[in-house]
């Protein structure tokens, strides 16, 4: 396909985004050949980013594939093989999870308040998952969203990067003051007992000080040091941006040796929300040409 060039951007009085101009010569090669790998993607300039030109093939293979999130143990925070079973969970909350026997024992004073208050929310929510199927209202349960979070551990790395800005280093990246908001869209009817039926819509970041107010989320902080904050990123995963749908989780900040490898980029809503077209999309011209 033929390059595109002279990607430029023009501000016009009166309109808040510029216009973005650019040029393709179909006299020029690109000295590669067609197909959906190499299909020419432009994102045009506007809300506070400039245009930006890609491809299908580049949009498919930007973000890393991870396997399904393992947790780190919540006592001694060793991390698990990812590409292993993980380690053994809590037997009442079934979410936190400890490399030993030991570490659960040594724990359980410090988790015992967060466990007994996981426990009696499944309560809570089987109440309101049983008026939301009487009044054909929207439920999606923690659990559901958990799954999405760990299933998609490779865009929610990604994004997280972006939305703390964690590419400007431990020390100057906002992790400690901000959470991550992750709004996730679906169905608005029904019951979401599928993570595989969530969207990723858009993120921010957004902090503990503005969470805590009444008028947003009126999230307590005593709540989130209870997750780690300080020491743990903390991730917000809220659900048709229904206050009541919503997860609140700690992530383990990246590993010393990944700080330096990060890197801003303008365009990872872009490639986030085109990602999954995109890999099917050269998925189904793999198989097509793998055809007898």
């Amino acid at each position: 396909m033929p390059p595109i060039t002279n990607l430029e951007t023009t501000y016009i009085p009166g309109f808040e985004n510029p216009m973005t101009t650019f040029t393709i010569d179909p006299s020029a090669s690109s000295n590669s050949e067609g197909g959906w790998d190499n299909m020419q993607i432009i994102n045009s300039a506007g809300n506070g980013y400039g245009a930006f030109a890609t491809n299908m093939g580049d949009i498919a293979k930007k973000i890393p594939s991870k396997p399904s999130l393992k947790k780190s143990c919540e006592k001694c925070r060793k991390r698990p093989d990812q590409n292993g079973k993980g380690y053994s969970h809590c037997s009442s909350c079934k979410i936190a999870v400890y490399c030993s026997r030991d570490c659960q024992t040594s724990h359980w004073k410090v988790h015992k308040a967060l466990c007994h208050a996981r426990v009696k929310h499944l309560k809570i929510e089987q109440g309101l998952k049983d008026q939301a199927v009487a009044n054909n209202g929207p439920f999606i349960s923690q659990a559901t969203l958990r799954k999405w979070y760990y299933d998609n551990v490779d865009i929610v790395d990604y994004a997280i990067v972006q939305l703390l800005e964690l590419y400007k280093g431990r020390t100057h990246s906002l992790w400690r003051t901000h959470a991550a908001i992750f709004c996730l869209g679906g169905s608005t009817e029904g019951i979401c007992d599928s993570s595989s039926e969530i969207d990723f819509d858009d993120g921010e970041a957004v902090s503990f000080t503005t969470l805590a107010r009444k008028d947003h989320l009126d999230l307590s902080p005593i709540y989130v040091r209870t997750l780690g904050q300080g020491s743990n990123i903390i991730l917000i995963f809220i659900y048709n941006n229904e206050a009541d749908m919503m997860l609140i989780d700690s992530h383990d900040l990246p590993a010393d040796e990944e700080w330096a490898t990060m890197e801003k980029d303008e365009m990872w809503r872009m490639h986030i929300r085109m990602r999954p077209m995109a890999r099917m999309m050269l998925e189904e011209e793999k198989d097509s040409t793998e055809e007898p």
